[in-house]
């Protein structure tokens, strides 16, 4: 996820960059600004523009607990868990390899390479990746990053960080990139399944009963595409369900705890499950049917 902030951010100010000096677009480094890096700017030519990511923080204020539900490129919906939004602290200096003397001065360059790199950031608060031809997946490439440049906060960063690195001070900006995490990248997402749990109490009578409806999807095991038409079997109770043009079905009327289901469909091998009603987790509602 780090990585693709990097790019993104690489790819934001690539883009937005001033067409015609000055300033002439620099080139751009996500490396420690120490005196190694100092050594080879001086080695070089031209400007650079050096974003370093210092320190990274969870977003407090992205944090939900509910699942978000996710389109997928077959037209079904699948159930991702939120993801975690971290606040990416990045600091953003100039260098040029010009040496200061009387005829030249480097530091008027570097001035404006970090002055269009603000302009560029500022008009720029609100990305979303995919735009920027950026994957990582549905979650991060269809979500919004937000960029906060220069903010007002004390910049305690800068207070030791250039005697750390044994460099004399110099100007920066900061930029704050608040991305989300997916915490589910590697897992392929469950569909989504609909439990719905329905309480009875007779009059005159303290006790309570539960029905439960349940359903979940019937899928081509080897490309997880929908089947249409095939039957779902909730053996105990009897009750045979048939799926839609999307492979979904319905069960009504059970009761809380484990119930066996049988899924069948013409060419397709037939698969018996046992399902902990509503304790299992989704994915336990989706049959797979082999050739």
């Amino acid at each position: 996820m780090l990585d693709l902030v990097d790019t993104l951010i690489e790819s934001i100010l690539d883009t937005g960059w001033t067409a015609t000096p000055p300033p002439a677009k620099p080139e751009l480094h996500f490396t420690i600004p120490d005196t190694d890096w100092r050594t080879k700017v001086l080695a070089g030519v031209g400007l650079k523009l050096n974003i370093y990511l210092y320190e990274v923080r969870e977003n407090r204020n992205f944090r939900r607990g509910e699942w978000d539900p996710v389109a997928l490129s077959d037209g079904s919906v699948a159930l991702s868990q939120a993801p975690v939004y971290l606040d990416c602290h990045y600091l953003i200096s100039a260098w040029s390899s010009t040496e200061d003397s009387e005829m030249t001065n480097p530091i008027l360059d570097e001035h404006q390479a970090l002055s269009e790199a603000m302009r560029v950031l500022l008009r720029n608060p609100d990305v979303v990746p995919g735009t920027f031809g950026i994957g990582g997946g549905v979650v991060f490439q269809n979500a919004h990053v937000y960029l906060s440049v220069a903010p007002p906060e004390p910049p305690r960063v800068l207070n030791d960080f250039w005697s750390t690195m044994q460099l004399p001070w110099r100007p920066a900006v900061m930029l704050i990139a608040t991305a989300p995490l997916d915490l589910l990248l590697d897992q392929a997402p469950s569909p989504i399944v609909v439990t719905l749990i329905q309480r009875f109490s007779l009059v005159d009578s303290g006790a309570v009963e539960q029905r439960l409806d349940v359903g979940g999807f019937v899928v081509k095991a080897e490309d997880d595409s929908p089947i249409s038409d095939a039957s779902l079997t909730w053996v105990e109770g009897k009750q045979v369900a048939a799926t839609d043009s999307q492979g979904r079905y319905i069960i009504t009327g059970l009761v809380p705890g484990s119930h066996t289901f049988t899924a069948a469909a013409p060419g397709r091998t037939s698969l018996t499950r046992s399902i902990s009603i509503p304790s299992d987790p989704p994915a336990t509602h989706t049959f797979k049917l082999t050739p």
